[in-house]
């Protein structure tokens, strides 16, 4: 996991059709907050990831999981040396 990974995501309930989108960071679990829903059904996310590298992917979970690129970064190591050099 890298702290440059952003997801995308938008979650849609299977039964009243609400919906929403969020931002967030990798290996966060988002929730949507339509917990209060008289309608039975599932709250699904679908999402797109990109790291600051350029890598890119997408996945989907459920309502309240957790949203993993499993992504490592290889370039996360040339930013933490990038960051020691402006900080010397």
């Amino acid at each position: 996991m890298t702290a440059d990974v952003t997801w995308e995501a938008r979650w849609e309930h299977s039964e009243c059709g609400a919906s929403g989108e969020a931002l967030f960071p990798d290996e966060h679990a988002p929730d949507s907050g339509h917990d209060d829903c008289a309608e039975p059904g599932e709250i699904g996310w679908y999402g797109q990831w990109a790291c600051i590298c350029g890598a890119e992917g997408d996945g989907d979970w459920e309502d309240g999981d957790t949203a993993d690129s499993g992504h490592e970064c290889a370039d996360e190591d040339e930013l933490d040396d990038e960051d020691e050099g402006v900080a010397a």
